[in-house]
């Protein structure tokens, strides 16, 4: 079932439960795979990879953001890529490394607007997880780009704890509505975003 909340985003959940599906099936819909991340070496990091062959550019989150964005605009020309996969951590191993979901939302926002400047995009995905792929989603919307998050049955997401939890299509909405204000008052009072635990989220992952 696919759930149309505004016409730059659309909702969507795999048949199959669990994220190989899921992860395969972006990886293999998009014309480039860009993994942000800080530990390359996950097993989904590593699954994601494999599913993008040739297709995929690793962009490390201690790399600047407008400076991965221009990363990331030379591999686009390169793969004459409209399409892009937003794949990367989730917010479980990125807490590790320093981050919270606002801050790396900031950072990949930056890097993506840097490089749409540059090269276009006509449409966003990701597999809806916490960290990298829910930051792409809210990027996308915040540039106004379409943008599709293909999640695992159930829209499941992992959170801190590391616990699945399934979500409905109205929760990720409400998740991305209140990411866009955060991102929208951390650029009204920075440039750069802080790679260190600040405010959180009121939402329970």
């Amino acid at each position: 079932m696919i759930l149309d909340f505004a016409p730059m985003l659309t909702l969507k959940q795999h048949p199959i439960p669990g994220y190989r599906a899921r992860t395969l099936v972006n990886a293999e819909s998009a014309d480039l795979t860009v993994a942000f991340a800080s530990d390359f070496g996950t097993a989904g990091e590593r699954l994601t990879h494999k599913a993008a062959g040739k297709r995929y550019i690793a962009i490390p989150l201690t790399t600047p953001a407008e400076e991965a964005g221009m990363i990331l605009a030379a591999s686009l020309r390169k793969h004459g890529a409209s399409t892009l996969n937003v794949a990367g951590n989730g917010i479980y191993t990125l807490s590790q490394h320093g981050w919270t979901q606002e801050s790396v939302n900031l950072w990949i926002y930056l890097a993506v607007r840097a490089a749409c400047q540059a090269v276009p995009i006509q449409l966003m995905r990701s597999g809806g997880q916490t960290g990298a792929d829910l930051a792409g989603l809210v990027a996308a919307c915040e540039l106004s780009i379409p943008a599709l998050g293909y999640f695992p049955k159930g829209f499941l997401q992992r959170g801190l704890d590391q616990v699945d939890r399934a979500r409905t299509p109205f929760e990720i909405q409400q998740q991305i509505d209140g990411y866009l204000v955060s991102l929208r008052n951390d650029l009204c009072s920075t440039t750069q975003p802080h790679r260190k635990l600040g405010t959180q989220s009121t939402f329970n992952f």
